[in-house]
């Protein structure tokens, strides 16, 4: 496994729902796909003080690392990307496979984590994921 999964994929944001040896497995099949994202995961997780295992468990859940995609899109044409950020027409997304688009749904993410530590500064870290 690339040293950016060690640890389990995700487990504060994801294993609660699915479990931990659903979501390992999962991640264990997506492991070679992620490997093409390995380098530009890392760099936005350094740069947005990530964890690059939890940025590749939501690349993971979200697209199978691109494997469920069609031209970027999920099937319904309402979510874009490796991430699966939505509104896409109304948004200037960058390539659904790029580093600036792994930046741009690592942005999300880390503005809906401030969000919630903002409303619940005594919640755990773990709880906060959730």
């Amino acid at each position: 496994k690339p040293r950016f999964w060690v640890g389990g994929c995700c487990k504060p944001a994801f294993c609660y729902a699915a479990g931990p040896a659903v979501i390992r497995r999962i991640a264990e099949a997506d492991v070679v796909r992620l490997r093409r994202y390995e380098i530009p995961i890392k760099r936005v997780a350094r740069n947005l003080c990530l964890d690059p295992a939890l940025i590749a468990g939501i690349i993971s859940q979200e697209s199978r690392a691109g494997l469920l995609l069609n031209n970027g899109w999920d099937q319904g044409q309402q979510k874009y990307g490796l991430m699966q950020l939505g509104g896409q027409r109304q948004y200037p997304y960058a390539v659904w496979d790029s580093e600036e688009h792994i930046n741009q749904g690592s942005t999300v993410l880390v503005l809906a984590i401030n969000e919630v530590r903002a409303r619940h500064p005594t919640w755990s870290w773990d709880r906060q994921l959730r």
